[in-house]
């Protein structure tokens, strides 16, 4: 993920000791590459940012793997 142009930790107020909540698409089929996503922090602090899946064949792979995951742990 990259923070959105002009935003940063300290512009978003982010310590780093955060637990951070990453909002993907519930279907993971919908997962697009550079989307913007929303990102929550146990704070209640909220903020978007770029997916860095950057291209088609990297979100394959990300969705491949998240399957996978699934499967191993069933």
């Amino acid at each position: 993920m990259a923070f959105k142009s002009g935003e940063d930790a300290e512009t978003l107020g982010l310590t780093g000791h955060e637990l951070y909540t990453i909002h993907l698409p519930s279907n993971i089929n919908e997962i697009k590459p550079g989307q913007d996503i929303t990102v929550t922090t146990d704070t209640a602090k909220s903020f978007v940012c770029t997916l860095r899946l950057d291209t088609e064949i990297w979100v394959l792979c990300f969705i491949k793997k998240q399957v996978n995951s699934v499967s191993d742990n069933v």
